[in-house]
């Protein structure tokens, strides 16, 4: 193995060693960052579900049937 082969991989391993770092020091309730974050009582209290989530699935869910959508005004 070459010397660039050697580095390619151990930058790659330090990558993939940061991304498995990042997702078992991730919150515990499993709540990400996102635009509702700092009204979001779910996130503050660890209780409850995700609005935003709740939502966002409602929508995929409507799109994915062929069922109008509830937030569109139809």
């Amino acid at each position: 193995m070459s010397p660039v082969d050697v580095v390619i991989i151990l930058a790659v391993a330090a990558i993939v060693a940061l991304c498995v770092r990042r997702l078992l020091k991730g919150e515990a309730g499993g709540c990400s960052d996102c635009a509702s974050g700092a009204s979001c009582t779910a996130r503050k209290t660890g209780r409850g579900s995700c609005k935003a989530a709740a939502d966002m699935v409602a929508r995929a869910d409507a799109a994915l049937s062929g069922r109008p959508d509830s937030h569109d005004g139809k």
